[in-house]
């Protein structure tokens, strides 16, 4: 009995030290949801700040521009052109840059400046350069003429045509003559007989091409050569063998060759003898 008692005191005093649970005490209590904020949209935002930069910029240079140009894109003070040219050529050079005199440096169109001045004929080419901060520098390579084209103009070794005020400065050039818009024929001509004389020691003060298409050449010393119209090469030729073997010992006694025979030549002497004036020369 004892025993029992002795377990009921025991289970008692272990069974008090337990407090029972609160009333409701069960529960859990919920956590508040904080507020969740739109997360943003960093591609819009940054074409939007791009946008207001460039548009305040717009804004800030149109204002300022007024300012800034005659520092930044000032108007030309001076146009300089290189080069020794003749008075004329030099007033010709001005009246084509007239136009372009008073424009902006940097606005400036350097390829028409460059179009304008090689549009006068005696212009081989031109070179426009800027010059910081208001010039522009002109540079012009001339046409260099080698001969007359009848008697008011010249020609370039490229058959271009030009016409100069002091034409008569130019008057030891040999003289080119043909039909209208022949030319550079011409041209091309010259140099070919002006190459195969000038080993015999003969130079050209005069070449036509006459309407025919025949030609007729005059030499330095007055020794006048009659090519006709074709085989030019070979005739020359010719008269380059004939005149080593027969003519260059009495060449001052021959006026004119003629180079129109198939297989000759014909000579014209300038002091006629009683016999005959003229000799073939079989080839």
């Amino acid at each position: 009995m004892a025993s029992a008692t002795q377990q009921k005191k025991t289970a008692a005093r272990r069974g008090a030290t337990r407090k029972a649970p609160a009333r409701g005490a069960s529960r859990a209590a919920s956590p508040k949801k904080s507020r969740q904020w739109p997360q943003p949209n960093w591609k819009i935002i940054a074409r939007v700040a791009v946008l207001a930069l460039a548009l305040a910029l717009l804004f800030g240079v149109a204002r300022g521009w007024p300012l800034l140009q005659p520092h930044i894109n000032p108007q030309i003070s001076k146009i300089r052109v290189l080069g020794e040219l003749s008075a004329l050529r030099q007033e010709a050079v001005e009246q084509q840059l007239l136009p372009y005199s008073t424009g902006l440096f940097l606005s400036v169109d350097i390829q028409r400046v460059r179009s304008a001045l090689e549009e006068l004929p005696w212009v081989a080419s031109a070179e426009v350069s800027r010059i910081w901060p208001d010039q522009l520098e002109v540079v012009i390579q001339e046409q260099l003429p080698v001969a007359r084209w009848g008697e008011k103009a010249l020609l370039s070794t490229q058959g271009y045509l030009f016409t100069t005020a002091d034409v008569d400065a130019y008057a030891h050039l040999p003289q080119l003559l043909g039909p209208k818009d022949a030319q550079l024929r011409v041209m091309q001509q010259y140099l070919t007989f002006s190459q195969a004389l000038r080993p015999l020691g003969y130079s050209i003060k005069q070449l036509e091409m006459r309407e025919r298409g025949s030609w007729f050449l005059t030499t330095q010393t007055g020794l006048q050569l009659l090519f006709g119209r074709d085989h030019l090469v070979d005739k020359m030729r010719r008269f380059a063998v004939v005149h080593e073997k027969e003519l260059k010992q009495q060449i001052d006694k021959i006026e004119r060759v003629d180079l129109r025979y198939a297989n000759g030549l014909a000579v014209a002497w300038r002091a006629p003898t009683d016999s005959e004036t003229t000799a073939v020369v079989a080839q």
